[in-house]
């Protein structure tokens, strides 16, 4: 199906929500005017696309120029703050790029080119796919490869007005040319003639930029160059090489609005006088906006995963004329797997041909998403003891995506994004991956507005995911289970766990309503909501980290049942206190804390269940020196009947409050002192801040989790004879438990 029904044959898709993009490339093709008329020796500057498959390249540099002329002005930043002669400049410039000619070359088209002498010559084969480019562009016969080269004679003076001609362009028009597929180079090593580096290496985008700058020094010619490629090292590379700034286009996912704009101005080939999608798909019931939300939802808002969702949708109406689309057929259609193959298709060869190294480091990028920790552009990532890899290409490696962020400080970042789409196909490839599976699915259960609106949630998010290890495996020989019990004679008593795996699906749940408007969002923000959101939470296996902090809500929350008896069960909430200055958290905190969260659900929910109890940990990575002091150092359980303070502990209900020794043991050492160092100057620290190291010694501490509860398990199964012999399964599942060990 996805090779029969290719999105193009289906709608028009018009292109949206690419402003900062279009700016960007100008403000590019302008700083090359300026230096061109300035004169030589000037270093060229190209604006370059280094993205994954679907990340709207192809379209958008086909449909650039267009996108110029319907912004007009606002297409160039700076009018505003220049001089009365700059601004004429300016608009000059603007006005003569409207009216350009664009010549659009694949270079998967690239070959090595007769004559003989010139064969394997990377430049000689540029010039004529640009030859042939601009002849099929315009429907002319092309020239032989002999008359082209007895015409061009290797020299770009003789190129650019062939290519006019052929064109059939004035000799100061404009001229862009805008390769795509850039990415093809890196599969030409043995095609080409390339220059080699002083230790034998080629670099062969440095040939290929140096052949573009050669080119810029012709007049009224500008290029942009697009594909998927290892962005970050070329840039470097060429920079140093071949004289040639390259400037990179953002092109970041698209956002709800600019999803409802899409809808409701591409129009489908499939039905009578070509409507627009929005007409076709929505109606009174259904709305384009909600439609537009579901769409982000699956497709994370990255044009080519959207574009092929909006078709399968498209073509499902076709065959089915009386069918309205709804939010849970769209959830129905969109779930299934011929659809999620049908959307993915394109890019299934890169996500099944990952190497074993790139895999371990997929753990990592999947931390970076689903605790929404931002990078910089230059970061590296040691993926060997000899070997560095830049972030940024890292994330195009593997097969996911970027989306810069300029904070308030001007700064930009780039976030990574798993659409849900993808992780289906990941999750396939990494079966025997428990951890990865576990932040997978975490990070399939979230709202994409999390993505787009979150700050970094990074302790709350790894001390959930570490509690989820530690009580739905085996929680007895879990060191904070132990603790608890220690502390806790109820706790102990219950013999407490996660009822099922499914609390890994609801891991960092955002719960909020919405009111009419879909502006508002509410996590526990009255007494009123307390008893729906009980119920829910002890309907369904979630552990909570609301959206927002509220006045009524700790920062985790999540329920665990009696082993031995099913009637109990223990609610529970941490209140996470990262406390990264000199100021630990203080008594009149903590007694806050456990008035706003034990006295409503004691009254509220434990009145009326007397098997059922509560418990609010209160987990600080620094207590204040008198509750310290007051604690002996030690951790402390406050039960029913006990004061602190002015408070009193509701029946059935206890206050743990954690030592700092036994938080950094639950934590790990260094990981807290890493986290404390880059919260001291910074409250929503990013990658730098934080360290790659520490991503990866967190990774590396929750893999440990893991495979500790293999290794007790497969021992365990491994000793009961019984259970083996009368059951394959048993043998079946030692084997699968070692194999797990191992990975």
């Amino acid at each position: 199906m996805s090779s029969e029904f290719e999105p193009e044959t289906v709608y028009d898709m018009v292109v949206v929500h690419r402003e900062n993009d279009v700016r960007v490339v100008t403000l590019q093709l302008f700083q090359l005017y300026t230096l061109r008329k300035l004169g030589p020796p000037f270093k060229p500057v190209i604006p370059f696309g280094p993205h994954l498959f679907g990340s709207g390249k192809t379209k958008f540099i086909q449909s650039y120029l267009e996108l110029v002329n319907n912004m007009g002005e606002s297409a160039l930043i700076g009018l505003d703050y220049v001089c009365e002669s700059e601004k004429a400049n300016r608009r000059g410039f603007l006005e003569k790029l409207k009216r350009a000619s664009v010549l659009y070359a694949d270079l998967r088209q690239l070959k090595p080119t007769d004559p003989k002498e010139f064969l394997r010559n990377l430049k000689w084969a540029v010039y004529y796919l640009l030859i042939k480019a601009a002849h099929s562009q315009v429907g002319a016969e092309i020239l032989s490869k002999k008359e082209a080269f007895e015409k061009v004679d290797m020299e770009p003076s003789n190129l650019v007005p062939l290519l006019r001609d052929i064109l059939r362009i004035p000799s100061d028009q404009y001229l862009l040319i805008a390769f795509d597929e850039v990415g093809v180079l890196d599969e030409s090593l043995d095609e080409f003639h390339f220059k080699r580096t002083h230790d034998g290496r080629v670099r062969p985008y440095n040939d290929f930029f140096g052949i573009i700058s050669q080119l810029c020094e012709e007049p009224d010619l500008f290029f942009i160059v697009v594909g998927k490629s290892e962005g970050l090292n070329i840039y470097n590379y060429v920079a140093s090489v071949s004289r040639v700034q390259l400037v990179f286009i953002p092109l970041s996912p698209l956002e709800k609005h600019s999803i409802v704009e899409h809808l409701e101005k591409s129009s489908s080939f499939l039905f009578t006088r070509s409507p627009k999608v929005s007409e076709i798909l929505c109606h009174k019931d259904f709305s384009t906006s909600e439609l537009a939300e579901l769409l982000l939802e699956l497709t994370g808002g990255v044009p080519g995963l959207l574009v092929r969702a909006i078709s399968y949708l498209l073509l499902y109406k076709s065959s089915n004329n009386n069918f309205l689309l709804s939010k849970e057929t769209f959830l129905i259609i969109m779930n299934s797997f011929l659809v999620t193959n049908y959307c993915v298709a394109t890019f299934l060869p890169r996500l099944i041909s990952l190497s074993e190294q790139r895999k371990r480091l997929l753990r990592m990028l999947t931390l970076l998403s689903l605790y929404r920790i931002r990078f910089d552009f230059d970061e590296t990532v040691q993926i060997s003891s000899n070997s560095d890899v830049f972030l940024f290409d890292l994330v195009t490696d593997m097969c996911l995506y970027r989306r810069l962020v300029i904070e308030p400080d001007r700064n930009e970042r780039y976030e990574v994004l798993i659409p849900k789409l993808l992780i289906e196909y990941i999750d396939q490839g990494l079966k025997d991956d428990r951890l990865e599976w576990l932040l997978l699915q975490t990070l399939k259960s979230q709202s994409m507005e999390f993505f787009y609106e979150s700050k970094c949630r990074i302790l709350e998010g790894l001390i959930a995911t570490l509690f989820y290890l530690h009580f739905s495996r085996h929680p007895t020989n879990s060191s904070m289970f132990s603790t608890l019990g220690q502390l806790s004679r109820v706790w102990n008593e219950m013999n407490l766990q996660f009822s099922s795996e499914s609390a890994a699906y609801y891991m960092k749940s955002i719960h909020y309503t919405r009111t009419v408007s879909g502006t508002e969002r509410m996590t526990f923000g009255s007494k009123m909501k307390w008893e729906r959101i009980m119920k829910e939470m002890l309907e369904f296996e979630k552990i909570y980290i609301p959206f927002h902090s509220t006045s009524h809500s700790p920062d985790i929350l999540f329920k665990l049942h009696g082993r031995t008896n099913e009637k109990n069960l223990m609610i529970v909430g941490i209140a996470c206190k990262g406390r990264w200055s000199r100021n630990g958290i203080r008594w009149n905190e903590i007694l806050e804390e456990a008035h706003k969260f034990l006295k409503p659900v004691h009254d509220q929910v434990l009145t009326s269940h007397p098997t059922w109890h509560c418990m609010l940990i209160i987990m600080s990575t620094k207590l204040a020196t008198n509750v310290s002091e007051d604690l002996n150092h030690s951790s402390r359980c406050y039960s029913f009947g006990d004061s602190v303070g002015e408070f009193l502990i509701p029946h059935n209900c206890e206050l743990v409050i954690l030592s700092e020794a036994d938080v950094e043991n639950f934590i790990g050492k260094d990981i807290l002192s890493n986290l404390r160092n880059a919260f001291k100057s910074v409250d929503n620290p990013h990658s730098r801040n934080i360290g790659i190291s520490t991503l990866q010694e967190i990774v590396l501490s929750l893999s440990k989790n893991i495979k500790e509860y293999l290794v007790l398990i497969s021992e365990n199964f491994s000793k009961d004879r019984h259970f083996q012999k009368s059951s394959e399964i048993g043998g079946c599942f030692i084997r699968h438990c070692q194999k797990l060990y191992q990975t």
